[in-house]
């Protein structure tokens, strides 16, 4: 008797593993375009191809999934490649196998006709349930999308960040309806359930907002993979029994998350961060020809030093640094019919060291194709921007201005100096900008700007001037 129950045991055990389903998850988050390694050499596209390599040689099958903002940070995504500026940056993924995307925020940096142009042209889908055109179809390729692996169905379901318009210039997004993100999924995750065996949300909200969601979700949602706060999550958090998984941010890591799927439910999870080490000597890469190819001849052109920079430009959102600080007064001093400038520091993202500066390292450390804006406001406009940005540094919801004035921040009377005169409340002033201040005033003055003059002038271009008279050979 005890042989028969050891018999049926083993047959019912050798049954439900059957019925068992393995998959290797590969994730990626926030990219940014960084094409090459980082200072410390881990990291770029190349790094990215051996590490996707290895990963899918060790187990399948897999599935691979980014969570947006594969744009913006490099001079690679302001390529133009075939005609669309980011275009680079979609082939590479191509190319690695990208099997599906969601789109962050810096999708849409230039405009709505470039972003729709960017899911038009990837050799991926882009998912998203939350960014509707005007007909409610998606934005993206389509709200979610199925994949099927050995037998095994993957729904993943897309969502980017509801503050788009706070992100990107609000011209950009203004025909696009964007939808809470539990709403977006209550209008899909029925027929998403009734046709998958996983759930995966693919999202670009941030760890706060996608830990605040799953709290919403029940159990046909399984996992989300996120992106947007450059979280790099080692272990993955557990949030009402879905796994939440981020990996970081600029290709420092790949995530993986090997899981076994019984039942329409996880019965083993196990993930982990792999560091994006350089690959051996003898590895032989496919893409480094196309990389060579596209970048070469820029990166020839834009390694000329322009400058030697006196002390280091430090990037930090919530402190005025004396890089920030230089680029207000750069501004100044090159459209000087102005009293005073705004600089926004979320703007200015890669550190420099000190010593030289080249064109390409201006372009990462002011990425975004800004314009020059001239408006007016009156001395207490300015005193109300600075009590805004005083709160913004203890807050925290988004980036600070840094201003041309040695007082900003740093002293809340009334003995403001602007162009070494002290600031007089009911007096005109004319402030130079950039035209995402503009667009997003109501975050970083606290005032209706007035007389707005948009000049169509880059600011990279004017930051590029001062630089070379102040900082180059001739100074």
């Amino acid at each position: 008797m005890k042989r028969i129950t050891c018999a049926l045991l083993m047959t019912i055990l050798v049954a439900l593993s059957a019925c068992s389903s393995n998959l290797r998850l590969i994730h990626s988050n926030d990219s940014h375009a960084a094409y090459e390694p980082s200072r410390d050499n881990v990291g770029g596209y190349l790094a990215l191809e051996y590490h996707l390599e290895q990963a899918r040689a060790e187990k399948s099958p897999n599935l691979y999934l980014d969570a947006g903002d594969m744009q913006t940070g490099s001079i690679f995504s302001s390529l133009e490649y075939e005609g669309l500026q980011g275009g680079a940056v979609l082939e590479v993924f191509g190319r690695l196998g990208l099997e599906a995307a969601t789109l962050g925020n810096h999708e849409f940096d230039i405009s709505y006709n470039h972003a729709k142009a960017l899911v038009e042209r990837a050799p991926f889908p882009y998912y998203s349930a939350n960014l509707l055109d005007a007909d409610s179809s998606s934005f993206a390729d389509d709200y979610y999308g199925i994949f099927e692996k050995d037998g095994l169905k993957i729904g993943v379901i897309g969502l980017t960040v509801e503050s788009l318009p706070e992100r990107v210039k609000p011209e950009n997004v203004a025909d696009i309806n964007i939808l809470p993100y539990k709403s977006a999924i209550d209008r899909v995750i029925a027929e998403v359930d009734q046709a998958t065996d996983l759930i995966v949300l693919l999202t670009h909200n941030g760890w706060e907002a996608d830990s605040l969601l799953a709290t919403q979700l029940d159990d046909r949602v399984d996992i989300i993979v996120g992106g947007h706060s450059h979280l790099a999550l080692p272990e993955a958090a557990q949030v009402n029994g879905i796994y939440i998984l981020s990996a970081g941010s600029h290709l420092q890591y790949l995530g993986i998350a090997d899981l076994k799927v019984r039942a329409d439910r996880i019965t083993e999870f196990e993930n982990h961060l792999v560091k994006l080490e350089q690959a051996p000597e003898d590895y032989k890469s496919s893409l480094k020809p196309f990389l060579e190819d596209t970048i070469g001849e820029l990166e020839r052109s834009l390694n000329q030093v322009v400058g030697s920079l006196p002390y280091p430009f430090e990037v930090d959102k919530f402190r005025v640094t004396k890089g920030s600080a230089w680029v207000a007064n750069a501004l100044l001093a090159e459209y000087p019919q102005a009293d005073l400038a705004m600089i926004n520091n979320g703007g200015l993202r890669k550190h420099l060291d000190a010593g030289a500066v080249t064109l390409r390292d201006l372009h990462e450390y002011i990425p975004f194709g800004n314009t020059v804006v001239f408006f007016s406001c009156y001395g207490r406009d300015i005193l109300k921007a600075q009590e805004k940005n005083l709160q913004i540094t203890q807050d925290k919801p988004y980036d600070i201005m840094s201003v041309s004035s040695p007082s900003w921040l740093s002293d809340m009377s009334s003995d403001f100096m602007v162009a070494s005169e002290m600031l007089q409340a009911d007096k005109l002033y004319r402030v130079v900008t950039h035209d995402y201040i503009i667009s997003q005033w109501d975050k970083y003055l606290d005032f209706r700007p007035l007389d707005i003059d948009e000049t169509g002038d880059l600011f990279l271009d004017a930051i590029i001037h001062q630089v070379q008279l102040q900082f180059g050979e001739s100074h």
